[in-house]
């Protein structure tokens, strides 16, 4: 029997660790907020309080980590990740108070902050180019695989739920031993010794005319998913939900989030046959109707089975679409890029809960996810110009020059690491003017 190639467990172990920090330690609040609020006393201005503490301690995270990433390597973010995944999971299993809950939330929720950054740089360095692309696919689909995986712990006795919370702090050291053992200790190599140095990077660089509709569909993207992610179990619940003989239906929901959300892997052909202004436009739109239907029939089966399957595959769609756009906009900065895109993403992921939160007594919880639907489609307005269209080149530049040129030779395409050589096709199309869309 041959042994599965080493590129094999790298996958496997990028995937454990998708799944410990996103799946588990960042949406696990949302899963079991019915729980923590009727042990804790959490109104709904509170419990959206405590999930935008996740969310700004994932920000911080992150850019924390992607400075450290290219400096240390891969794996020490990553260490530190498995370690605020465990730690803050710990923490809520022994909290006594909301306090210590909401710092253990916030502890986890830093996890994903400080493992995604890390991510880039391990792909870059343990794949060739032509691989990178699938092995990112691969892990970025620890997601639902984490989500999957906690949605079973939410069945236990209503007086025994922290012990859920145990279990998954030792499912997180368990299932991130891997990735520590294979991340690369250092950073990935910068070009061979010779190659011209990139000018150097500016803040400015990063606001240019084409890059705003970017950055306000991903502030609105982030800010309406979060509202989803933190409060749709909770509303189902509140509001009896039933899914046949089933007595919890929202795990069901939750679960189904999860499966749907491997659809996700199909961004780049969807974008490759169809267009980044149509499939951007069709995945608000899906964001839109799950959120839709929360809002307005939150006890319905049919409306709970429907929602999370196009909330699942959308949401994971709608994180790959952002990164599609970035490429395009920063084409000789896309790490840069891609992670400016992300930060203003995760700001409005910070914001949503604690908007939601705050407007739920006014407007209840389903009238959050109507305002959220139509949030949503704000950027469905933009004209499709807006999707594809590059910031102009001057040479020399941060933001043109052939010194710095990214290759991109699918939508899908990773960005790489500031430095990296570009390829022959990206130096061909950089000294004949042509630019790689």
């Amino acid at each position: 029997m041959r042994r599965p190639p080493p590129l094999f467990w790298t996958a496997a172990a990028g995937l454990a660790l998708v799944g410990v920090s996103f799946g588990i330690a960042r949406y696990g609040y949302g899963l079991f907020l019915p729980r923590m609020a009727e042990t804790f006393g959490m109104d709904a201005p509170m419990q959206g309080l405590v999930a935008s503490g996740s969310y700004a301690s994932y920000v911080l995270a992150t850019i924390g980590a992607a400075w450290a990433s290219g400096r240390v390597g891969p794996r020490l973010p990553i260490v530190l990740g498995v370690a605020a995944a465990s730690g803050g999971a710990a923490i809520v299993a022994l909290a006594d108070g909301l306090a210590v809950l909401a710092v253990g939330v916030a502890l986890a929720g830093a996890s994903p902050g400080l493992v995604f950054p890390a991510l880039s740089d391990w792909v870059s360095v343990a794949a060739r180019e032509d691989a990178r692309n699938r092995l990112f696919a691969v892990m970025n689909s620890g997601t639902g695989a984490g989500v999957i995986l906690a949605a079973p712990f939410a069945l236990v006795p209503a007086e025994l739920w922290q012990h859920a919370w145990a279990a998954f702090a030792l499912a997180s050291v368990l299932l991130g031993a891997g990735a520590i053992a294979l991340a690369p200790p250092r950073p990935p190599h910068r070009a061979p010794g010779g190659a011209e140095r990139a000018p150097a990077f500016r803040a400015a660089d990063l606001v240019v005319p084409a890059a705003l509709p970017l950055y306000a569909s991903a502030l609105v993207a982030g800010l309406t998913t979060a509202v989803y992610w933190t409060f749709s179990i909770a509303t189902i619940f509140e509001a009896g939900g039933s899914l046949g003989a089933l007595a919890r239906p929202e795990i069901a929901f939750w679960a189904l989030t999860g499966v749907s959300g491997f659809v996700g892997a199909l961004t780049g052909d969807a974008v490759n046959r169809r267009g980044l202004p149509l499939v951007t436009r069709g995945t608000l739109a899906a964001i839109a109707a799950a959120c839709l239907l929360i809002g307005l029939a939150p006890a319905s089966g049919a409306a709970i089975v429907v929602s999370g399957a196009l909330f699942g595959a959308a949401f994971i769609f709608a994180t790959g679409l952002l990164g599609v756009w970035s490429l395009r906009v920063f084409r000789a900065r896309p790490s840069a890029g891609f992670g400016a895109t992300f930060l203003i993403f995760t700001f409005g992921a910070m914001i949503g809960p604690l908007v939601g939160g705050a407007l739920s007594p006014s407007l209840g919880r389903e009238g959050v996810f109507l305002l959220a639907a139509a949030a949503t489609l704000m950027p469905c307005v933009l004209p499709a110009r807006a999707f594809a269209r590059a910031p102009p080149v001057a040479p020399g530049s941060a933001i043109g020059g052939a010194s710095e040129v990214a290759c991109v030779e699918s939508p899908s395409a990773l960005p790489q690491p500031p430095g990296a050589t570009p390829s022959t096709p990206a130096r061909a199309r950089a000294a004949s003017g042509r630019s790689p869309g």
